[in-house]
């Protein structure tokens, strides 16, 4: 960590942020609020746009639903404190193995997974913090169907000049871009008026016919992009009255069908993944970002009694159900946890997950969609969890808690947790949400200034980018942690579910590292807190 890093973190720790209220989180510190939805402000583009404006970092704002419904806001959900949180259990199998990125045998590191998501990579030296953070992904929700073919069979493509030299300057780079397609015309529109919403099926084979152009365009020098997802969070329900028709996010969700409308998702897959394959066999077609809302096999509890709807999770099972699994190569889903008021703590109670048990809810959600590929006899599918982050407060994130030394170091140690364990469930790619982010996730903060996350996420791309995952490191009493194996190298990131836990290590370490990378001791005993720590033995 440089010196400008621990200016950085000396900054926030006597900067006025040490005395701070948690008014707004729930006693539990991780449910957030009852049912809010979350709607989509501008955020940049053209002042002539009239739809679509809308970036992937857009500011979202949260207004409460109606009574039952499970819209977008439900993904910090009306849930109990006191739902019961499972203990962990998972087991580690052999994850399917990750697309081959093509680099050279010699040269090819064994974890690509640091992935960041932003606007734009033009100005502000976007582009050189991304880099500079050692991301190997970027993810631009950027191309609008709506703005290039307005008019059905009239294509203009100009539209994605700007984005075009993104591309460019990503590919020079060597950033994977995982380009995000969505924004349906009006002349296509199932449901008239929801720009966000699904596709009229008489208006497929021209989709799939702008897909392949678009595959074609753009899958070959010099842009090289070869993710294309379809679509943004699609399993949310398909009602202007409850989400911003023109919002970033997808709204396909039907709710009388008891699998949200999967099916129809399917059709446009079958209707698109031969176009693509044809176009350029090496595209890779990513079913778009699934909020999965909340549990459907372990649905929590709702504060005023009874169960949570988690029907909108059934989303993917309705594609699988209707043949869908053989149209697309990977699945792109989100996994945010929630800051629960003190250092250390977070979780996510829509899916029993929380830090003293489980770890970060990327685990739970993992498990779930590869029950479900396994099921349906899709076992080699591959998952990218496109929006990773740690998010605070019920609204945009201004509020006090959100702006504290506390939040903010728990951010850049979840970020050293989140990203061990994507690597620990064999994920291609984990994407933080965002560089800017929402709700108080950025890796930068308004100013463009990096935050001690940004330090964080640095590091765990340095230190594990060549480890081999082992195990999960169970061997100790409220204490979990990671194993990896690198040439000549035992490396362990180990923290405590609660208080300080005083550990005994196997043998004398080479090396203790924070999560910045700073050098803490070599002792043999360690005391274990809530902040991970790197210990390294030297083989």
């Amino acid at each position: 960590m440089g010196s400008s890093s621990l200016a950085r973190l000396a900054g926030l720790l006597v900067g006025g942020y040490l005395a701070f209220s948690i008014a707004g989180c729930s006693d539990s510190g991780v449910d957030i609020s009852a049912t809010d939805i979350l709607l989509a402000e501008t955020a940049g583009g053209s002042a002539s746009s009239t739809e679509e404006e809308v970036g992937d970092e857009a500011g979202r704002v949260t207004e409460p639903a109606a009574v039952g419904e499970p819209g977008l806001g439900d993904l910090e959900g009306n849930s109990s404190a006191g739902g019961q949180i499972p203990a962990e259990t998972e087991q580690y199998s052999t994850p399917p193995s990750s697309p081959d990125l093509e680099m050279p045998p010699d040269s090819k590191p064994v974890n690509r997974i640091w992935g960041i998501e932003t606007s734009s990579l033009l100005g502000e030296d976007r582009l050189e913090s991304i880099s500079g953070a050692g991301a190997d992904w970027v993810r631009r929700n950027a191309v609008f169907w709506s703005r290039v073919e307005p008019v059905q069979g009239t294509r203009n493509w100009s539209v994605l000049s700007d984005l075009e030299l993104e591309l460019i300057s990503a590919s020079d780079q060597e950033i994977e871009i995982v380009l995000l397609v969505r924004s349906t015309p009006r002349w296509a529109q199932a449901v008239p008026g929801l720009t966000c919403g699904p596709i009229e099926p008489t208006a497929l084979p021209t989709f799939a016919d702008f897909l392949a152009e678009l595959v074609s365009r753009y899958s070959q020098a010099p842009y090289n992009v070869r993710y294309f997802e379809i679509w943004n969070e699609p399993d949310v329900l398909a009602d202007g009255r409850f989400i911003d028709p023109e919002s970033p996010f997808g709204c396909w969700g039907d709710r009388q069908d008891p699998f949200y409308g999967g099916a129809d998702y399917a059709e446009v897959l079958a209707a698109v993944y031969p176009q693509v394959k044809a176009a350029n066999p090496m595209a890779q077609v990513l079913v778009g970002g699934l909020l999965l809302d909340c549990d459907p096999v372990n649905p929590p509890d709702l504060t005023g009694g009874g169960l949570k709807d988690c029907s909108s999770a059934k989303y993917l099972e309705g594609v699988l159900q209707a043949g869908g699994g053989e149209y697309f190569d990977g699945i792109s889903f989100h996994a945010y946890d929630f800051y629960g008021g003190e250092l250390g703590q977070y979780g996510n109670s829509n899916w029993g997950s929380s830090s003293k048990l489980t770890g970060p809810v990327l685990h739970a959600k993992t498990r779930y969609l590869r029950s479900l590929l396994n099921k349906y006899g899709f076992p080699d599918k591959f998952l990218i969890n496109s929006e990773s982050g740690l998010i605070c407060g019920t609204t945009d994130g201004s509020e006090p808690v959100c702006q504290s030394a506390d939040f903010n170091l728990t951010k850049a140690y979840y970020a050293a947790v989140a990203y061990a364990g994507a690597i620990a469930d064999g994920l291609p790619a984990n994407i933080w949400y965002s560089l800017r982010g929402w709700r108080a996730s950025g890796l930068l903060d308004q100013d463009g200034q990096p935050q001690p996350v940004y330090d964080a996420f640095a590091f765990s791309a340095q230190e594990l980018r060549d480890a081999e995952y082992i195990s999960r490191i169970t061997q100790y009493s409220g204490v979990s942690g990671y194993e990896f194996s690198e040439s000549g190298k035992t490396i362990w990131l180990i923290w405590s579910a609660g208080g300080s836990v005083s550990v005994q290590l196997p043998e004398q370490p080479s090396a203790v590292l924070d999560v910045f990378g700073r050098f803490t001791s070599n002792d043999i005993v360690q005391q274990i807190t809530a902040e991970p720590i790197y210990i390294e033995w030297d083989r």
